[in-house]
């Protein structure tokens, strides 16, 4: 039996703030947490959270923020190795139970406890159809919960299942109060949406608590002084929108903020030679692409999609607009995912692109290109407007606030657009399922049309046995299949960029694109 699982399969890399800083007269005041100074930190978040629901939400920004206020049974360390978490120890009964020993000294921030009954009420919730739970398919080989007592639960799987606490350790896995969960229950059964009680609620048992979202302008947490595994010494963090990313350089670099996120590479030397701060790189399994909907014509047809994939030159976003920090992909794995295959994709080729077209009738296009206000994408999004143009199509760009763009493309409206996925286990089937399996394609998540049967297939079969090189076979003939019916144009694997203010030390983050920060201190 294994009481931690940590294999060759789950160690890996993957990637993906505005806040001001709350000012402090006079000397600084000490802590009765620390023997630092006591103050909060501001962080600059590029887009705006969706609410904190782990359950029914599932973006990156939500990470940043929501792993700050929950804990999940299992976590990861900046390795992406697993540890204990809410659960000291787990372990496999038989090859379709797993079970897992929870810790007796933790409560809620509404001081509810936290046991297996808790446990229970989360995955229940997840897995429930009426949550419509975009992270339901990380667990939904889970049969049955079964409370043992009140510090030990099993897992009763459908087939066996070795990934199970890797993603446990994800945003999903996330552990709500009992409470607000059996609010939002009531609330989902008198016609309210699921999550409506969470996002005024969102009561986990981390070592922040929330205290206020103020949509489209900042979110504030404050410590938790009963924290289980020891009080952070900072007061708190407040979350600021700032989707400008000269408006976050200068804020960091006056040390408005502490932290902000999405650093354009262009700006890494100034940042660095600022004195203020640095840019805090980590490689990451993230992979950025442009998605084409392939519900509508003409993305419906391959050779329209092999041939806008084909008219743009993957090299030139990386060299001129990343400033070479990235590197071209191929694959919707990571070459830092299990199962990578350094696939043969489509060349770049204008001239058999315009072939293309004119064979599939096409040769007069104007398209629609949906982008959110990050800098960079906008900036690819401008490209691939100049680059289609010389094959005879029109791209007309439609640029929205991030919010508004998820809501735009997840009801499926777009024709194409630029976005991106993190693999929060590292492993090809999570990779794979995610945007191009077809049972993902849940009523929040239309912008992923993508359906081939021999496909789902593989992947399925991926994740039904533990011999890693028949797993590594399969996703190889995954890949394959992809790189031919092109339903993305996967564009560069990004590196995260951070920035950090010389005035605090502390911050982690994972390649998930998660960001901690429980252990940050501000210079004395």
């Amino acid at each position: 039996m294994k009481k931690y699982l940590t294999t060759s399969l789950l160690t890996l890399t993957l990637l993906l703030g505005a806040c001001a800083s709350d000012s402090n007269e006079g000397a600084p005041e000490e802590s009765e947490a620390t023997n630092g100074p006591a103050r909060s930190i501001t962080y600059s978040l590029a887009s705006d959270i969706q609410k904190l629901d782990p359950h029914t939400e599932n973006v990156v920004v939500n990470w940043k923020v929501g792993f700050n206020v929950y804990d999940r049974l299992v976590t990861q360390n900046e390795s992406m190795d697993l540890e204990p978490g809410l659960a000291t120890e787990w372990n496999t009964i038989d090859p379709t139970t797993w079970e897992f020993k929870l810790r007796e000294d933790v409560t809620f921030h509404d001081g509810t406890e936290f046991n297996a009954d808790a446990v229970k009420a989360n995955l229940e919730r997840s897995l429930a159809e009426e949550t419509i739970s975009p992270t339901a398919y990380l667990y939904d080989r889970i049969e049955e919960v079964e409370v043992v007592d009140d510090y030990t639960v099993r897992f009763h799987l459908s087939e066996p299942f070795a990934s199970l606490p890797a993603h446990l350790a994800q945003y999903g896995g996330s552990m709500l109060s009992p409470e607000v969960i059996e609010e939002d229950n009531e609330a989902v059964a008198n016609g309210a949406d699921p999550g409506s009680v969470v996002a005024e609620k969102p009561i986990g048992t981390g070592p922040f608590k929330f205290v206020s979202w103020n949509p489209g302008s900042d979110i504030t947490l404050e410590r938790n002084e009963d924290y289980w595994d020891g009080v952070p010494e900072i007061e708190g963090v407040t979350y600021k929108i700032v989707p400008e990313e000269l408006t976050r350089v200068a804020d960091l670099e006056t040390q408005a903020s502490d932290i902000i996120d999405s650093v354009n590479p262009n700006s890494i030397d100034q940042i660095n030679n600022s004195d203020a701060a640095d840019v805090l790189e980590t490689d990451s399994t993230y992979v950025n692409f442009l998605g084409f909907n392939t519900n509508k014509e003409p993305f419906d047809d391959v050779r329209v999609r092999q041939a806008i994939s084909m008219a743009i030159d993957k090299d030139v976003i990386v060299e001129s607009i990343l400033n070479n920090v990235g590197t071209a992909a191929n694959s919707p794995l990571s070459p830092n995912d299990f199962g990578f295959a350094d696939i043969e994709g489509l060349p770049y080729d204008p001239d058999a692109a315009k072939d293309l077209l004119e064979e599939a009738g096409q040769s007069d296009l104007t398209l629609e290109l949906s982008v959110n206000d990050d800098r960079t994408r906008v900036d690819i999004a401008t490209y691939i407007q100049q680059a289609l143009e010389e094959i005879g199509v029109t791209v007309e760009i439609s640029q929205m606030e991030f919010a508004s763009f998820v809501e735009y493309t997840g009801q499926g409206e777009a024709d194409l657009y630029l976005l991106g996925r993190s693999s929060p286990t590292g492993d090809g089937y999570n990779a794979l399922f995610t945007i191009l399996h077809s049972n993902k394609q849940s009523s929040n998540q239309l912008r992923y049309t993508y359906a081939n049967p021999e496909f789902d297939a593989l992947v399925d079969q991926s994740i039904q046995t533990e011999d890693e090189t028949e797993r590594t076979e399969l996703f190889k003939e995954a890949q394959e299949i992809v790189a031919n019916d092109v339903p993305f144009d996967f564009l560069y694997y990004p590196v995260d960029l951070l920035g950090v203010s010389n005035q605090i030390s502390g911050v982690k983050t994972l390649p998930s694109g998660v960001v901690l920060l429980k252990d940050v201190k501000v210079a004395e």
